[in-house]
């Protein structure tokens, strides 16, 4: 900001300075420019070397940060971090798939049963559309894994077993993405060997496990700003 342009920010606000507007977000401060001209703001944010300050009859201005003095540039660096503004609506973007990443097996019963315990969970894509990185991020989520009764036993009433887990996430840069893991839960498979069939129902159908969904919340810090529940019908039985 020029010299004048400060100063003529200054003089209106002196004339104003009777309305005391308050910001709805932010921290109220005195900024002084290079020449040692001070006024007394809101910050609103800071952003890509711009300070947005609301000023006391309520106007928004953009002030760049190499304007203000060292103390306030360095001052406003650290609030910033400490106060990052929160994501807008389609700013941070949720791709997932589910997939198995790992197989184990073993024998059972004199041979007749082979036995797998498969490794599941989902892979997820998150991009970054604002304009700031994204440092502060983590991912907390509920894996929900539907067991097998085996042929013959009804599992309509059967509840799901649950895994609730929380991890940190790499920050992504402005306009980039990262891939990464939920953990695997243990999905067991068991499968007859030709010629043998389940004692008491006569069938020789496999009986798995699945992995029926994820509850997945993103925070920023401490904002949620992303949640995404599948299958949506989770909500019908299962809370968070």
């Amino acid at each position: 900001m020029k010299a004048s342009s400060f100063l003529r920010l200054l003089r209106c606000s002196l004339i104003v300075c009777g309305l005391g507007l308050v910001s709805l977000q932010a921290e109220m401060r005195t900024i002084t420019d290079k020449q040692g001209r001070s006024i007394k703001v809101d910050v609103i944010s800071v952003e890509n070397g711009k300070v947005k300050i609301k000023r006391e009859d309520g106007q928004l201005f953009d002030l760049p940060l190499a304007s203000l003095s060292e103390e306030d540039q360095k001052a406003l660096t650290a609030w910033a971090a400490a106060n990052p503004p929160m994501l807008k609506p389609n700013e941070l973007l949720l791709e997932f798939s589910r997939g198995k990443f790992g197989t184990e097996k073993e024998m059972q019963s004199g041979g007749a049963v082979a036995a797998f315990k498969d490794q599941w969970g989902y892979s997820l894509t998150l991009s970054n559309k604002s304009s700031r990185a994204l440092s502060t991020l983590r991912a907390e989520y509920v894996l929900f894994v539907k067991q097998d009764q085996g042929p013959g036993n009804s599992d309509s009433g059967s509840k799901f077993r649950r895994v609730k887990k929380r991890s940190e996430i790499d920050t992504i840069p402005i306009h980039e993405s990262i891939n990464f893991r939920t953990e695997t839960v243990a999905s067991y498979r068991y499968v007859l060997q030709p010629g043998f069939v389940w004692a008491g129902s006569g069938s020789n159908k496999p009986i798995k496990d699945t992995l029926h969904g994820m509850w997945l919340r993103i925070y920023d810090g401490d904002q949620l700003v992303l949640e995404k529940i599948t299958p949506e019908d989770l909500l019908k039985t299962e809370k968070w």
